[in-house]
């Protein structure tokens, strides 16, 4: 695939200043079919997920609807480091069933090299467009934003601290709709946008206070762009009744006992969570231990990723063939379409429980 570089600085710094004028703007929504685009911030996880089966359920047309979902680690040819493997593959099995496209971008070497980061600026950004190039955003002002991290993402509902959704996710995708020629009109007739995401109410005191309408950060002359939060009143049981409907397979973490599916070793992991990385996936846990080690920083800020870990069990980890079918499926066999109706659907353990993402 060619590798293109999309610079529109003018645009960007317009969108800049259009996200402090419009934060937390109410708005009422277009009626959906006058929207040339339909963006769900699709994670793979049951709420993003709920937003997908909503749309289908109430009509909307859905040859509008892409999924676009900010990879945390990367790029194609970078590590591993804090996500599920198997998510991209679960997300391209359902864009096929769908018959919808899915959009990746990410922001260059991922969370690891953001955490790692010393005396250098933050990384570029990088998308595939619709044709499969891969677009260069570089980042902006490179030395005014020179500096060092070699932090983890603090535990907190303040973004400006808990900069792992800041930097690799809500900024990526921020800036590839801002960027993207296909989502430029004019003045006189701008490219009517809307962007759907997955959070609900129930989650935590932070989401509750969030608006279902506003105008996104993105927003500018040449470009009407809505956040949709169409799911935020739901409750966790409208969410797996709406899976039940279709009888359709969730991500493995929730089978595997996670309740919440951001990244697999999400900073807000709970200590059976950590209990329960460790023993299904003893080196990526101590991957994570050296590197708290090597930055003399520690995930939480009370103790280290063992010893937390240490307070935790596994007991909700399935047993027997269920669990040898899960393991393989979250480390090593793709998704494919076919395995996402189950023949009899059931409840995954991580349902209804508490803590271990982000609030």
């Amino acid at each position: 695939m060619s590798q293109l570089m999309f610079t529109f600085e003018e645009a960007a710094e317009e969108v800049i200043v259009e996200q402090k004028e419009h934060k937390g703007t109410p708005v009422d929504l277009l009626p959906l079919e006058d929207y040339d685009h339909i963006l769900i911030s699709e994670s793979a996880g049951k709420d993003s997920m709920a937003c997908l089966f909503h749309l289908q359920d109430i009509g909307v047309d859905m040859r509008k609807v892409e999924l676009y979902h900010q990879s945390v680690d990367g790029g194609p040819d970078d590590p591993i480091f804090m996500d599920w493997p198997c998510t991209e593959s679960y997300l391209e099995a359902v864009g096929q069933f769908f018959g919808i496209p899915v959009r990746y971008q990410w922001r260059d070497r991922g969370f690891k090299g953001e955490l790692l980061r010393k005396d250098s600026i933050t990384g570029d950004v990088y998308y595939y467009d619709d044709s499969g190039n891969k677009i260069w955003l570089p980042s902006q002002d490179k030395e005014k934003y020179r500096n060092t991290r070699l932090k983890w993402p603090a535990l907190s509902s303040d973004l400006r601290t808990r900069w792992c959704s800041a930097a690799i996710k809500i900024d990526v995708f921020r800036r590839v709709l801002s960027n993207h020629p296909k989502f430029k009109g004019t003045k006189e007739n701008p490219k009517k946008v809307l962007v759907v995401t997955g959070e609900r109410r129930e989650e935590s005191f932070q989401r509750s206070r969030y608006l279902e309408c506003e105008l996104h950060s993105s927003n500018c002359q040449t470009r009407l762009v809505h956040a949709w939060r169409p799911v935020i009143d739901w409750k966790e049981r409208d969410v797996w009744d709406a899976y039940e409907k279709r009888r359709f397979l969730p991500l493995v973490s929730y089978q595997l006992g996670w309740n919440r599916t951001s990244c697999f070793s999400c900073i807000f992991s709970t200590p059976d969570l950590w209990a329960m990385l460790r023993e299904i996936a003893p080196e990526r846990f101590q991957m994570l231990v050296e590197v708290e080690k090597e930055i003399g920083h520690t995930i939480d800020p009370k103790m280290s990723l063992t010893e937390k870990a240490n307070l935790g069990s596994i007991d909700r980890l399935p047993k027997g063939e269920e669990f040898n079918l899960y393991i393989e499926r979250a480390f090593h066999r793709s998704y494919r379409v076919e395995d996402l109706i189950m023949e009899k659907w059931h409840l995954p353990a991580g349902a209804f429980r508490r803590g271990g993402g982000p609030n």
